[in-house]
């Protein structure tokens, strides 16, 4: 609770994020990406369940997920019950709040995860929302009882999802993440050089103003080279660098 706690108060601050991340993953607490059946606004303790005692992700880390939407799915859950399909979810959840563009950002982090594969969700967005918009103005013109209010059998239509002509690559689900959560949440590109960076590297993370003058090794990856000609007409460049610890950014000159 204390972690949850501590990672909602530095939502705002990726990189304070991202070293809590891993420290969690050192104590043996996994962070699990946001899920629409578990996921409140912000960072939370799940209190029962296979994964009870974890930290989720709060829906509020989303990118083009607004306020109104995440109330929108959480009203939804906590009148409904949890979402049993994405039929259910669509019929559910206004699509005057969770329009496409959520849509999308909740698929490719993950939080559809458990009621469908988030590359055939992703194909098949359009019929998605299409169904969720009609299914909802049926509901409020009375044609159908797409809520089940009459107490009867749900008679949803069951979506017929069209496979993706190609699946995407761990890393292009990895990039998802990092371009809507604002880090690498479940796996880490430097995963497979994990111990060598342990062996021959500094992390980044663990860098302190008490280290200024003193030669240290940081091992990485690239993240972004900014080149500039300096008054002298010299060449330098900002380069940033991440390891799963943090982010840098060093000043580099050619030789």
């Amino acid at each position: 609770a204390f972690m949850a706690a501590l990672l909602t108060s530095n939502h705002d601050n990726i990189e304070k994020v991202s070293i809590e991340v891993a420290e969690c993953l050192r104590m043996g607490i996994k962070v699990l990406p946001p899920d629409v059946n578990e996921s409140f606004l912000e960072f939370s303790v799940i209190p029962e369940g296979e994964n009870t005692g974890m930290i989720r992700f709060g829906l509020s880390a989303v990118k083009n997920v607004g306020t109104g939407a995440i109330e929108a799915i959480i009203a939804a859950r906590e009148s409904g019950g949890k979402f049993e399909s994405v039929e259910d979810f669509a019929t559910r959840v206004p699509s005057s709040l969770v329009n496409k563009k959520a849509w999308e950002s909740l698929i490719k982090v993950g939080a559809f995860d458990a009621l469908g594969e988030r590359n055939q969700l992703l194909h098949n967005i359009e019929l998605l929302t299409q169904y969720a918009s009609k299914a909802q103005k049926n509901a409020l013109s009375g044609q159908i009882d797409i809520f089940g209010s009459l107490g009867v059998e749900d008679h949803r239509p069951k979506l017929q999802l069209e496979l993706p002509p190609a699946i995407a690559t761990p890393r292009e689900q990895l990039t998802w993440e990092r371009d809507l959560l604002g880090l690498y949440l479940s796996s880490h590109p430097l995963d497979g050089v994990k111990q060598y960076l342990a062996d021959t590297t500094v992390p980044i993370g663990q860098l302190t103003t008490g280290m200024h003058d003193k030669q240290v090794r940081v091992g990485g990856m690239l993240t972004t080279v900014r080149k500039i000609t300096t008054r002298n007409n010299d060449l330098m460049a900002f380069v940033g660098i991440e390891d799963p610890s943090g982010t840098i950014e060093l000043i580099v000159f050619p030789k």
